[in-house]
């Protein structure tokens, strides 16, 4: 069957120390390029930035390539990933604050999706002779997946921000039909290294072609859910129950022997504040420092330090699939004439609390797990995050985190390495740059050209600046000439000018003001001088104001139209539209606690196995899909699934009908009822997972291993409630 639905899974890597040759002609000359990204790594997590952490293999990539010490990201997972793909600001590319349904009195910088206006780093290394391939977390919204945004194959998963790490039905490979090349069985499965494991494979299936090949590698680690396999994070219990304010100090120390602490401009900060927010939520410290850790009981400690080992065990893995990637490259004869890129996506993150939380993000509940229970921590089936105290450490020396453009937010540890290109490695580049010049950047070293159409739309001009002209200044001393760099984010803002930079904050006890901070001799912003300047505070505000106009931050328009917004999802087309079961978001119909029936056509089928319809998955959902050629129905209620299924198989072509009611489960073929049960009782919560027509998405709602493509048409789907909610039928 053909299906447009797509996901895909972002990898970041970028170029290092001094560039020497030109920009490749010739395709079969043109570096390969590796971009490796971290989500959720601190700025001093990593050996080579700081860290306790052992990252030997990014560590020497670090040492033989150059280092950045002010590369600037857009302070989220999703906008940074924007910035990353496209070579603009977040807003710029439609994901200002996150991936959501579009928010249109706020304009076309709040879409919540890739805009048809820009290009990703596949769509212009393409025209160029590139193979691209991308693996991990995508998190640029399903609806403009990785296969409809350029790249030929793709392994990972398309919707949210984290799945379970020990869960493979929560990752898929794309495009629609592809077998997987690696599938571990559970008991063995764990997706930091599947994805290294798959960024190999791709690799492998590149070195067959003669063309130069991209690979973008998007780890989901160390996001929470925190996970890792309990004996890898053995080892780090004794170093970690030191806790953070020793650890802070003794990252700071090495920070000045590895030479990234360069002066006395460079402070370590207090513990930072955790942010304002529902006392259960921020562990009764809203708006007070993190506390010191002598203050805690020694149980609290246990727990804390086990979160924090599984956080390291999990970066560490990342560290290892680095290894196996470059041992690859080495024995490929690729090493030298492949451009790697590390990076992290936004500074550690503190949700919520300095003690972190269990179960769903910001639902109040924090376990204090004790004695055997702290081995728990991490496991299959978990969701845990380590907290703001961790958070602080993993930014060593700056203040804040994630989620706010103070530098602890919006810092990046970033490294390029490229043995080919390079004069000589182990360099700092300190000089501002932002993680939107990565586009750039791949495309000087890949000869490949920015264009101004692509797909029949107009394309934004690029915002970002190739860094090899900032790695050939700074190895010959020369500074770059001053830069303006704007950030903004649920209620953050900030602009750096030069060596200034004013920062709005949000989430504090205290009133918010502009601050101002002059970065070249106060690079963890401890000394506000707004009061002093005011003239160039209010000089600076202005020029945000006119930045946040230009990046489609502020929007002063008429409001968009539903006709304004791209429609790019296959699953809206075929989705309920009228007459049916009332909508909950884009492309699923609300089917908890209700009575629902499921109708439509196949047609022109030619497997025996496959989904006609899904919604749902592992937890809560139903799925309609052929079984040996014979129609059934799955319903999961509340996990367990409830099958009923047809004596005779289906015909090519058929019209179906299943219905779940409080008494009955009825599954009709071509008006005929064919099964019929007892009912399980009604879904009992709305699933996560979203409606798939001709395959599953995401985890598997029925009794199979997702995606299960249907060969053949699905057409006419509809979802239909007892009474109509649609204006339509009114």
């Amino acid at each position: 069957m053909k299906n447009n639905l797509v996901a895909s899974f972002l990898f970041l890597a970028l170029f290092t120390a001094t560039f020497t040759g030109t920009s490749a002609a010739a395709a079969k000359k043109s570096p390969n390029i590796i971009l490796i990204l971290a989500d959720d790594l601190g700025y001093s997590d990593l050996g080579c930035y700081g860290g306790e952490i052992n990252t030997p293999n990014i560590d020497q990539l670090g040492k033989n390539g150059v280092r950045f010490t002010q590369m600037y990201n857009s302070a989220r997972c999703c906008p940074s990933r924007a910035s990353i793909m496209t070579g603009l600001y977040p807003s710029q590319a439609g994901i200002a604050d996150f991936t959501s349904n579009p928010n249109l009195k706020r304009g076309p910088g709040y879409l919540g999706r890739l805009t048809d206006n820009c290009v990703t780093l596949a769509e212009v290394l393409k025209p160029a002779g590139y193979n691209c391939y991308y693996v991990g977390k995508w998190h640029l919204n399903e609806a403009t997946g990785p296969i409809a945004r350029g790249f030929d194959e793709f392994y990972g998963y398309t919707k949210g921000y984290a799945a379970d790490q020990f869960s493979p039905n929560s990752y898929h490979r794309l495009p629609l039909g592809r077998e997987k090349e690696i599938n571990p069985p559970q008991k063995e499965f764990y997706a930091t290294d599947v994805f290294s494991d798959y960024a190999i494979e791709f690799i492998r299936q590149a070195k067959e072609k003669e063309d130069p090949w991209f690979l973008f590698l998007s780890h989901s680690s160390p996001h929470f859910p925190v996970q890792a396999p309990a004996e890898r994070a053995d080892k780090y219990d004794a170093i970690y129950q030191r806790g953070w304010d020793v650890l802070r100090r003794e990252r700071f120390e090495r920070m000045k022997k590895i030479g990234l602490v360069n002066g006395k401009q460079w402070q370590l900060s207090p513990r930072s504040m955790v942010p304002v927010d529902r006392d259960d939520i921020a562990n009764g410290y809203s708006g007070k420092p993190n506390p010191a850790w002598d203050t805690l009981e020694e149980e609290r400690q246990f727990d804390l330090a086990r979160r924090m080992a599984i956080f390291a065990a999990m970066v560490e893995s990342v560290d290892t699939g680095v290894g196996e990637i470059v041992e690859l490259l080495e024995k490929n004869g690729d090493y030298e004439n492949t451009l790697i890129i590390f990076l992290s996506d936004n500074g550690a993150c503190y949700e919520w609390g300095p003690f972190g939380f269990d179960g769903g993000s910001r639902q109040g509940k924090t376990v204090l797990h004790k004695g055997d229970d702290l081995r728990k921590i991490g496991q299959p089936g978990t969701h845990q995050a380590y907290g703001s105290g961790w958070a602080n450490l993993g930014n060593t020396p700056r203040r804040l985190y994630k989620h706010f453009t103070s530098e602890g937010g919006i810092g990046t540890p970033f490294i390029m390495h490229w043995p080919k290109g390079i004069r000589k490695g182990g360099t700092w580049i300190r000089e501002p740059a932002h993680i939107m010049d990565i586009l750039p950047t791949v495309l000087e070293v890949a000869g490949a050209k920015y264009p101004e159409k692509s797909r029949g739309f107009k394309i934004i001009p690029k915002e970002g600046k190739s860094l090899l002209s900032v790695v050939r200044n700074a190895s010959e001393g020369v500074k770059s000439p001053e830069r303006t760099l704007g950030f903004s984010h649920q209620g953050a803002k900030a602009l750096r000018k030069g060596d200034w930079k004013i920062v709005w904050g949000k989430r504090q006890p205290e009133k918010v003001e502009w601050e101002l901070y002059n970065i070249a001799e106060d690079r963890c912003e401890l000394n506000n001088l707004a009061k002093k300047y005011p003239e160039r505070v209010e000089t600076m505000a202005q020029e945000w104001d006119d930045w946040a106009r230009h990046v489609n931050v502020i929007y002063e328009g008429p409001p968009l139209q539903p006709k304004d917004v791209p429609d790019y999802s296959p699953k809206k087309k075929q989705a309920p539209t009228c007459g049916c079961a009332k909508r909950v978001d884009d492309a699923s119909p609300a089917i908890a606690k209700t009575p629902i029936t499921i109708l439509g056509e196949v047609a022109k089928v030619k497997s025996k196995n496959g989904v006609i319809v899904a919604h749902g998955g592992i937890e809560f959902g139903y799925a309609v899909h052929l079984v040996d050629g014979k129609l059934a129905f799955d319903v999961r209620p509340d996990g367990k699934i409830t099958r009923i299924i047809a004596k005779e198989k289906a015909p090519v072509n058929f019209r179906f009908t299943a219905v779940l009611n409080a008494k009955k489960m009825t599954l009709k073929l071509n008006d005929k009822i064919v099964a019929e049960a007892d009912s399980p009782g009604l879904i009992a919560v709305q699933p996560k997972d979203p409606m798939s027509i001709g395959h599953d998405t995401l985890s598997s709602a029925g009794q199979y291993i997702s995606p299960n493509t249907l060969d053949g048409e699905v057409s006419k789907v509809r979802v239909a409630s007892p009474k109509p909610t649609c204006k339509a039928r009114k």
